[in-house]
């Protein structure tokens, strides 16, 4: 990890937010800037999105992904958006409306947006030394194969067989995206590469509260976002290299801009949400089943509009799965296996016995606290408090993809037994359906305390008690909670016995310490990105003679191989000795338990 990464992911960032941009511009354009900065998560996650499509879709035609093909991608979405936009007759945006003032926030609103602000501020810290160690799925699969196109800018048949964790014919879609990262970088920093999930993280929770500020109070809105970001769940995966919460991320702002297309019928939202779900299709293969739930819900909850709105809704979703369609066309065409059931679509009806055990797997995890604290119970809630309400369309979609997205996970656990030999499974795939609940949770509960179907207005909490008053002073306690993280790093961390200081970018040198006299040390045979390369290394040194050696993290996103606990600098000479007569290139540090 080192500085020149960190600000390379943060230029790269910036690029996929400019992207957004431009597809935003094309699709809706904004009269004013003040518009824009309240829709920027949004527009990120739609420049990843369609980065994400036309990458894959250049890996299938032969065009090799490499800096300046995807430089001249995002520059050609901008392009392209400007003169969308412009010909749609979108006019140059001014700053702000006449009379525009920094929005009031209440002061209970603002204690707990003070509360996400630390939570990315501490997340930062803590995670841009992560490693991928314990992250078998990163190192095993989307790291592989984000490396290959970092170095070749291809992804080979032959190569794809060799990536066993997962079926070769596995969408690339998030490997092309931490390829980019690494050009951005500098180099395949496995390391840093956890700060992009925290960018996406931040682009997620953006772009939920930019769409929902104008029709959420913030008193619901908030508290509901920073008990997602704290459940046991999240706070695990939330920086970890896989694509979950990224497939999350995307499924759940398509099924929010889709009900409120369904609600209001502007044109450019629709757009979002197919450029959104065929992003998700080539995400993980789940996208595919989590973009039919978001579409079956779709259709049932605009029933009573379907002259209207069923025939763009059906485009939507043929369209959402074209933009995926080539990558599936290649791994065919390539006689690359799919990702078909285990038991095939009609074998799996020989196995009826399996039905049951599938769907309670399905709900208890879904309901599991020890996962999701109460989200799930509290998402229930808010779809019962709104058919009480009389808001039948919204509480509508959110049933009718819960019941969907449960019996998708049945057919899914059902047709693949080998599944239940492993917890993460279901917890991956139920974690999609807690998110899309997460984000329609604040608007169900803000149209119930409404009551009202067709309401637009925010829902104000009754009465005018301070706590709840919408007031600027209320900001002062956000600038707040942007300091203290800050300034608990200057002073140090009281009781901990962290040292405060302005910080740093050591590296992984900051985890080795030079060998002292009289001082216990450890020989360490090598370092290794992940435990398979780490493993091998340990046999070398067993084969050397050094049969004590072990493998853990280093605690700097490193596997580092070592022997432990030697009383001096002295006693280790021999085993370097050994360890270099085999081949191997050992050091000496010292043993920091000593």
């Amino acid at each position: 990890m080192t500085t020149r990464a960190i600000l390379g992911l943060v230029i790269f960032n910036v690029f996929v937010l400019a992207v957004g941009a431009g597809a935003l511009w094309g699709t809706r354009g904004w009269r004013w800037w003040t518009d824009f900065v309240r829709l920027a998560g949004l527009a990120y996650l739609l420049g990843l999105s369609a980065l994400m499509i036309l990458t894959t879709f250049e890996l299938v035609v032969g065009i090799p992904i490499g800096f300046l093909t995807i430089l001249l991608t995002g520059a050609g979405l901008i392009v392209l958006g400007v003169i969308v936009g412009r010909r749609r007759g979108f006019t140059a945006p001014g700053l702000r409306p006449p009379g525009w003032r920094v929005p009031g926030m209440s002061l209970f609103s603002a204690l707990f947006v003070a509360g996400i602000v630390v939570y990315f501020e501490g997340l930062f810290r803590a995670q841009r030394l992560a490693g991928v160690g314990r992250e078998w799925d990163s190192w095993a699969n989307w790291l592989p194969k984000a490396r290959e196109l970092y170095v070749t800018g291809r992804l080979e048949p032959e190569f794809l067989l060799l990536v066993t964790s997962q079926s070769p014919g596995y969408p690339p879609g998030p490997a092309t995206i931490q390829a980019a990262a690494f050009h951005a970088m500098g180099s395949a920093d496995t390391v840093t590469l956890h700060l992009q999930y925290w960018f996406l993280a931040i682009g997620f929770v953006l772009a939920v509260v930019g769409l929902l500020a104008k029709k959420v109070h913030g008193a619901i809105l908030f508290p509901l976002l920073l008990a997602f970001l704290v459940a046991p769940t999240v706070l695990d995966w939330i920086v970890t290299v896989y694509a979950d919460l990224p497939l999350a991320y995307l499924v759940a702002v398509a099924a929010l801009v889709l009900i409120l297309w369904v609600e209001e019928g502007k044109a450019w939202q629709l757009a979002a949400a197919t450029v959104l779900l065929s992003a998700g299709m080539l995400t993980k293969r789940e996208g595919i089943a989590f973009g039919a739930c978001v579409l079956l819900a779709g259709f049932v909850a605009s029933f009573a509009d379907r002259r209207r709105l069923w025939r763009p809704l059906v485009a939507a979703g043929l369209i959402a799965f074209a933009l995926a369609l080539p990558w599936r066309i290649w791994f065919t065409a390539h006689g690359l296996p799919g990702d078909g059931p285990e038991l095939g679509y009609v074998g799996a009806f020989s196995h009826l016995d399996v039905v049951w055990p599938a769907l309670k797997l399905n709900v208890d995890t879904l309901l599991d606290a020890d996962l999701w604290r109460y989200v799930p119970v509290l998402a229930a809630a808010a779809i019962v408090l709104a058919g009480l309400a009389g808001v039948w369309r919204l509480s509508l979609y959110a049933g009718v993809f819960v019941l969907a997205a449960v019996g998708t996970g049945t057919w899914v656990f059902w047709t693949n037994p080998v599944a239940f030999n492993d917890e993460w499974p279901i917890h991956r795939y139920t974690g999609i359906t807690v998110l899309v609940l997460a984000v329609l949770a604040p608007l169900l509960l803000a149209r119930a305390w409404s009551a009202a179907q067709d309401s637009r207005a925010a829902a104000e909490p009754p009465g005018s008690d301070l706590l709840f008053r919408r007031s600027r002073v209320a900001w002062l306690v956000v600038l707040v909670g942007v300091g203290s993280h800050f300034g608990a790093m200057l002073v140090g961390y009281s009781g901990s016995g962290l040292p405060g200081g302005l910080p740093s970018s050591q590296g992984v040198s900051s985890c080795v310490a030079a060998p002292v006299a009289d001082a216990r040390v450890r020989v360490v045979v090598g370092y290794a990105d992940s435990y398979p390369e780490a493993m091998a290394l340990r046999e070398q040194a067993h084969a050397a003679g050094l049969v004590d050696a072990q493998a853990s993290q280093d605690g700097c996103g490193r596997v580092r191989v070592f022997v432990d606990d030697l009383p001096s600098l002295a006693t280790s000479q021999a085993l370097v000795a050994a360890a270099q007569a085999a081949g191997l290139r050992p050091t000496v540090e010292r043993d920091p338990d000593d």
